[in-house]
């Protein structure tokens, strides 16, 4: 899987470089070669409602993409909470996969006379 990590308006700290290495880790362990290309943004935002920090994870599945935005006041709480939520979309996309997979009608065979 390739990693594209970016931050804007601010520096990449080494503990949050730790947590999404951590996160990635979990993911290529449990979807295995779903996902092809990943990158994660960090803004520092200048409005106080909406938190001090957005997390923005872009995940390349084949045919598809899965974006997963998260605003707080804390990078490695929301880091955890955007990859939890991109775990469940995939394993929501993989579950859709094959039933879509199971769905498919047999092809009807032709009776030999």
């Amino acid at each position: 899987m390739e990693l594209q990590v970016e931050g804007r308006n601010l520096d990449i700290r080494k503990v949050w470089q730790d947590k999404i290495d951590t996160e990635k880790a979990r993911l290529v362990r449990h979807h295995a070669g779903l996902v092809h290309h990943l990158r994660v943004s960090i803004e520092e935002t200048a409005s106080h409602k909406s938190g001090g920090y957005e997390v923005r994870l872009v995940a390349g599945v084949p045919n598809d993409t899965v974006v997963v935005g998260r605003k707080g006041e804390s990078v490695r709480a929301i880091l955890g909470e955007a990859f939890d939520t991109l775990g469940l979309q995939l394993k929501e996309l993989q579950r859709k996969r094959r039933q879509a997979h199971a769905k498919v009608p047999p092809t009807p065979e032709l009776d030999e006379e």
